[in-house]
């Protein structure tokens, strides 16, 4: 995927780096400031223009055959996107909303949100344009992750990322493990579990069993109702006993080497998936097509089982619109059609993206749907029971900040370089670094 350079904006943030404040501390000022005057100065109407290109700027591309009937059917209208990593997407419209610019759609994760949330005055309140009008069709939570304390809507959510584990049926059988979904699924109710039957296929086969220690860590820590931050907003990743068990467990796969050591869309760990590196992979409803895509050979050889544990939610985005948007109307009016629930389903049925209408978990399009790729397993069933019941967690700004530093902690400990204990104790030292600034 290519990577756009990142807009480096040398005002408000060199300034204040010269006080000794951070970089990303110095645009959150600016774009705070910058939401109460310039921002606001700018227009969301509509352009009286007969024709409008809205800009898309995110991680993950919209769906190529939904765009084309959006601008058939509105012929004034062009929707063009520009794509970058994960976090360099993030950096990128920080950095444009510091400087008063920014496209007309933002694609913002969910790790991400409460940081941007915290920044309502950035973005046009969508309530202007009847958003509050769909608050009921949504999950209360992944709404709720989209609206700021003043009651500003900021984004309408995209996806849920609920979780499943997907493992290759010809490497269980060659390692004398079972192959029926039910059987495996039971085979790990718990964390603890899904360590010992990697263990067992270790031994069996000399193989890897997971993708990564911080694998592990990600999912289980998404489990709990409290994650990095109390509902008020106090950090609680020092003291939260889900973190350290979460931690735990992903030291513990890795020392009794399960990891092959790749992070996850590196070509490293294409690679690992397409050959048969690792057996099995902690697979939110959405990754199943990077799979299918980076290992389109294997097809069939796959299956999916439930999680440990069952319920968790790993990613899912929103989709929000800059203060300084042109043709804001018009963004909101493709947001809202793209996010209704006949996009929804047909979304999941092109690229696995879970919905957030939960009317449609009841719909037999969903519930029945099947992927043939992964041995015709019931992704519409398993990925609607992971998120039922699901206890989300509250999200802070610093959220994303925090989870880069215990990814960096279990990275140093999947490479050899430290112990678990030793590191563990270099993550609280540079969380608490990234916290003063």
């Amino acid at each position: 995927m290519k990577v756009p350079k990142l807009v480096r904006d040398p005002g408000p943030a060199q300034t204040a780096l010269d006080l000794g404040i951070s970089r990303r501390q110095a645009m959150s000022l600016a774009i705070t400031a910058l939401g109460g005057t310039a921002l606001a100065a700018c227009s969301p109407g509509s352009a009286s223009s007969s024709h409008v290109t809205l800009n898309m700027w995110g991680f993950a591309d919209l769906s190529k055959p939904l765009v084309r009937q959006y601008e058939r059917a509105h012929p004034g209208v062009t929707i063009q996107t520009k794509i970058s990593d994960y976090d360099a997407s993030h950096q990128t419209l920080l950095t444009a909303l510091a400087s008063g610019n920014g496209p007309s759609i933002a694609q913002i994760a969910i790790d991400y949100m409460g940081e941007f949330v915290a920044h309502a005055p950035a973005f046009t309140d969508l309530r202007k344009f009847g958003a509050s009008s769909l608050k009921s069709k949504y999950l209360g939570w992944r709404w709720n992750g989209g609206v700021a304390p003043g009651g500003s809507i900021v984004g309408i959510p995209t996806d849920v990322g609920g979780m499943a584990i997907a493992y290759r049926t010809d490497l269980f059988k060659k390692a004398g493990l079972p192959t029926d979904p039910a059987a495996v699924g039971a085979l790990w109710p718990t964390w603890e579990d899904y360590i010992n039957v990697g263990k067992k296929y270790v031994a069996a086969t000399g193989k890897k069993f997971i993708d990564s220690g911080k694998a592990v860590f990600r999912a289980e820590s998404n489990q709990g109702g409290l994650k990095y931050m109390d509902a008020r907003g106090k950090p609680i990743h020092d003291t939260n006993p889900r973190i350290r068990k979460s931690w735990h467990d992903g030291v513990a796969a890795i020392d009794a080497r399960l990891s092959a050591n790749v992070a996850t869309f590196t070509p490293q760990w294409d690679a690992a998936v397409a050959n048969g590196t690792v057996a099995t992979l902690i697979v939110p409803a959405w990754m199943l097509t990077q799979i299918e895509q980076q290992a389109p050979r294997t097809k069939g050889k796959w299956n999916i089982a439930v999680l440990p544990g069952k319920i968790g939610n790993d990613g899912g985005s929103f989709l929000a619109i800059p203060k300084n948007a042109p043709h804001a109307k018009e963004a909101y009016d493709f947001i809202k059609w793209l996010e209704a629930p006949t996009q929804q389903l047909a979304l999941f049925k092109e690229n696995n993206t879970f919905p957030t209408i939960p009317a449609l978990y009841t719909d037999p399009a969903v519930t029945h749907l099947t992927n043939p790729f992964f041995s015709n397993a019931p992704v519409g069933k398993i990925y609607v029971e992971s998120v039922q019941g699901m206890r989300p967690h509250p999200i802070g700004a610093k959220d994303r900040i925090i989870e880069n530093q215990f990814e960096n902690g279990l990275g140093r400990v999947d490479q050899g370089s430290q112990s678990g204990a030793s590191s563990w104790t270099q993550v609280m030292s540079d969380v608490k670094r990234e916290l003063q600034g």
